[in-house]
């Protein structure tokens, strides 16, 4: 996908973002990495019992990353992102190893900053598993560049 500017983003506006399969070395990664040492993520009997869940569930923050990720690979702000300004996730779903996942990015609002070279974006995105099941959302803010970006004002851009 080709990058977007500020003018480029629209009412109604959807984007689906690549599919990537969660793995249980992703889940064991992230758990290791950032020290979510507790039975929910590294003990699989613990989890397996019916009162738990059925398998090997990924924190919640490695959905919104992965989720991100996403994004990202899309290419929807290659080069034209400035900056992540805010994230409000919701839960509500567990993710498991083997579950694919997929962000649908749906343009909210966007307004121009005082510089005129850039705006801030909102969106609303859904996390999606491959059974179309709602696992997460949140919402996002992101300074993108607009087509004008490092003109001089005045210059006649």
């Amino acid at each position: 996908m080709e990058p977007l500017y500020f003018e480029d983003y629209h009412d109604g506006q959807r984007i689906d973002t690549p599919r990537r399969t969660v793995t249980d070395y992703d889940i064991s990664s992230f758990v290791n990495l950032c020290g979510f040492l507790t039975p929910t993520f590294i003990d699989l009997e613990y989890v397996s019992r019916p009162e738990h869940y059925s398998g090997r569930i990924a924190p919640g923050l490695l959905t919104l990353s992965l989720a991100e990720g996403l994004v990202l690979f899309a290419g929807v702000t290659r080069g034209t992102g400035l900056a992540l300004l805010e994230l409000t996730p919701t839960w509500k779903a567990p993710v498991y190893a083997g579950d694919t996942i997929q962000t649908q990015i749906n343009f909210v609002s966007k307004r121009l900053t005082s510089r005129g070279d850039r705006g801030v974006v909102k969106t609303e995105n859904v996390v999606v598993n491959s059974k179309g099941e709602t696992v997460a959302t949140y919402a996002s803010a992101r300074m993108i560049k607009s087509k004008t970006f490092g003109s001089t004002p005045g210059e006649g851009n």
